[in-house]
């Protein structure tokens, strides 16, 4: 997780946004979460226990907000994300957006709100977490661009995206009520139980010619380093899409 600078946990200030994964206190969110945020809500926005998911705001940036599962899913490799009968966490967090807009000048348009998450190696905190935010204003440009030829099958975006090479796929609706994109990525991989910790998987709004869908997003994250690493490198987290 690149965005989480710094949270209070029980009156202590952990450091989680630094240079690597491992100087991180990689429990921190799943602390605030277990031992505060189902208690007493607090320090979250929302706890939805039977949707089984907290609403944490995120440290940095003016709006981005987390979406943290309240049950034990360490991240995007976790077993649980591949069943069926877990919570669809990227559906929950699309519906939270307005978390996002309530801290903004205006609403965000539909093609302006993103949810990301990083891969294992690409990440600081080993609790599943999803960031809603802005996308980023060239991200916006680029998806808005290639919207029309994306299918409703996965294949490779033309061209690049935040500095990633992204595999894309359409989806048509209002909301992701029908539509896993944990799911839809596993049903791509050989051996998903092994090749999804090394995938970051983003879903950007988007408006298509015959009505409102999604774009998901998915690549490989770099073995190594940050930088280019993450899926959270579409988002915007000064929101300057917003002014």
């Amino acid at each position: 997780m690149r965005g989480f600078q710094q949270i209070f946990l029980i009156g202590s200030l952990f450091l989680v946004g630094s240079a690597s994964p491992a100087a991180a206190d990689a429990d921190a969110l799943w602390r605030i979460v277990s031992t505060q945020c189902v208690v007493s809500t607090a320090p979250c926005a929302k706890v939805d226990l039977s949707g089984h998911y907290a609403i944490l705001k995120d440290r940095n940036g003016i709006a981005q907000h987390l979406l943290i599962p309240t049950d034990r899913i360490t991240g995007i490799e976790s077993p649980a994300l591949i069943d069926p009968a877990t919570p669809n966490f990227f559906a929950a967090a699309w519906a939270e957006k307005a978390a996002v807009d309530a801290r903004l000048p205006h609403p965000l348009p539909r093609d302006g709100v993103s949810l990301a998450v990083n891969a294992e190696n690409a990440r600081s905190q080993n609790q599943l977490h999803i960031h809603i935010d802005c996308l980023g204003p060239e991200a916006r440009d680029a998806l808005k661009a290639a919207a029309a030829t994306v299918a409703r099958q996965w294949q490779p975006l033309a061209e690049p995206v935040a500095g990633h090479r992204f595999m894309a796929m359409r989806v048509d609706g209002d909301t992701l009520g029908s539509v896993n994109p944990f799911l839809a990525l596993a049903s791509t991989l050989a051996d998903p139980a092994a090749e999804m910790a090394s995938h970051n998987l983003v879903v950007v709004g988007t408006d298509f010619a015959e009505g409102p869908g999604f774009l998901l997003l998915a690549d490989v994250a770099p073995a190594t380093g940050f930088g280019h690493a993450g899926g959270e490198d579409v988002q915007d987290h000064t929101c300057v899409i917003d002014r």
